[in-house]
């Protein structure tokens, strides 16, 4: 039999294994509680919505002052790239690797409907010949299979009028930018500075993590990229839909986004397959291979704001719901069966994108586009005179050939003229 002692220690012992079962409860459920409580945190913060900025131009006062310090930026962001990669090349601060360049006529379609019969789109069954580019959207050159967005760029070409770019106005180009996403993670020039200042820094994601306080995450940011970085395998760029993200005018009073979208060339054809194959560099591989082999398509179409909706200019962060406003076919793009002009071509990657290569009625708008018309112009003149290249825009013909004498980064940039002038042939690197 125990000892009244012995009896007073088990009880005691049993206590304290009760008190410390206790605290364990007790702390696990603090620990639940604090996770459980962090997680609605973290979904609340993804999904909330941003401050409404209305569906109309809105230009902050100080706007203006941060395109000098982004363009800035994007130089530093080109060194970066061009140390790691080690060719000695200067690439773009976006959009930094290519996988190829693609020859295209781009159709216009009898359009019936007025209010789109703008711009380029003014001439039922006008076709322009283009050149194409795809890319990946980071400002570094990455495996096909990291998670990444895809880009597309459309140059037309003889295509007459004054553009919207200063100094560039005679050039007879007019271009359509887009990526494989229809919204951006970034609403207004402010955050693009603190972005690009990260990444000039090489700090890729501070800008959605700044510190160890969750209040100052970019949750919804964060979000909205990781929809961006579509994850592998990659898809075949010929398979893909893009999106201009931004928005533009078509004409003096309305509003649009545009996309294209993968088409069957002919009535009873397909698209291609999404499958693009294994490899760093599968996406180029892939793009070479399927457009030697056959004709390729895309419907460009657009997208016109509706008023009564939510469909902002200043915010690239919402989508325009395509149930509130379909998108319209206006033009076809063709891509014969060809040799791809390859990564490695001097003329492709001296081609030069700005959504201001642009008549008036295909006026870019909203702030981030505002921001392009300084960032893309300086950061191109940075690359492309460093590089020793032509400055300007390609020959109207739709050959490899520019109309500007050699870029040198020590001289003033050369004067830009329009497609039709004498012509020059592209030096290869």
């Amino acid at each position: 039999m125990p000892t009244p002692a012995n009896g007073k220690g088990l009880q005691k012992m049993n206590n304290s294994r009760l008190l410390l079962r206790h605290l364990l409860t007790l702390a696990l459920t603090l620990v639940v509680t604090v996770v459980v409580v962090f997680g609605i945190y973290l979904a609340f913060a993804a999904y909330k919505s941003p401050p409404r900025a209305g569906n109309g131009i809105s230009i902050p006062d100080d706007e203006a002052l941060r395109f000098a310090q982004i363009a800035n930026n994007g130089e530093h962001i080109v060194n970066n790239t061009r140390r790691e990669v080690g060719d000695g090349i200067y690439r773009r601060d976006a959009h930094a690797k290519t996988h190829g360049c693609v020859a295209a006529s781009f159709t216009v379609k009898d359009l019936h409907d007025v209010r789109f019969q703008q711009g380029v789109f003014s001439e039922p069954n006008k076709s322009y010949k283009a050149w194409i580019r795809f890319s990946s959207g980071d400002f570094g050159v990455h495996n096909d299979w990291a998670p990444d967005a895809r880009g597309m760029g459309i140059k037309l070409l003889g295509v007459e009028g004054k553009k919207l770019l200063e100094g560039e106005q005679n050039a007879s180009t007019q271009d359509f930018l887009m990526i494989n996403n229809p919204v951006f993670f970034i609403r207004t020039v402010e955050e693009y500075v603190t972005l690009t200042t990260y990444q000039g820094q090489n700090m890729k994601y501070a800008y959605f993590f700044p510190g160890w306080n969750p209040l100052n995450w970019q949750i919804r940011e964060f979000r909205l990229g990781l929809g961006i970085l579509k994850p592998p395998p990659p898809r075949n760029l010929l398979a893909t839909r893009f999106y201009s993200m931004s928005a533009y005018r078509l004409g003096s009073g309305q509003f649009i986004k545009f996309s294209a979208k993968p088409a069957a060339c002919k009535a009873d054809g397909d698209v291609p397959s999404s499958w693009s194959g294994f490899g760093a560099n599968t996406l180029s591989e892939s793009l070479a291979r399927q457009v030697k082999s056959g004709e390729s398509c895309f419907d460009f179409m657009v997208q016109l704001q509706a008023p009564q909706k939510y469909m902002p200019v200043e915010d690239t962060t919402i989508e325009w719901k395509e149930k509130d406003s379909p998108f319209v076919p206006v033009a076809r793009v063709t891509i014969r069966p060809q040799e791809v002009v390859g990564p490695k071509d001097a003329f492709c990657e001296n081609l030069s994108f700005s959504p201001w290569h642009a008549l008036p009625e295909h006026e870019p708008v909203g702030g981030l586009n505002r921001a392009r018309k300084v960032v893309y112009q300086q950061v191109a003149r940075y690359r492309r005179c460093s590089n020793g290249q032509f400055f300007g825009e390609p020959a109207d013909d739709g050959s490899k050939r520019f109309t500007t004498e050699p870029c040198d980064a020590s001289k003033p940039v050369p004067e830009v003229r329009s497609g039709e002038a004498e012509l020059k042939s592209v030096t290869q690197r």
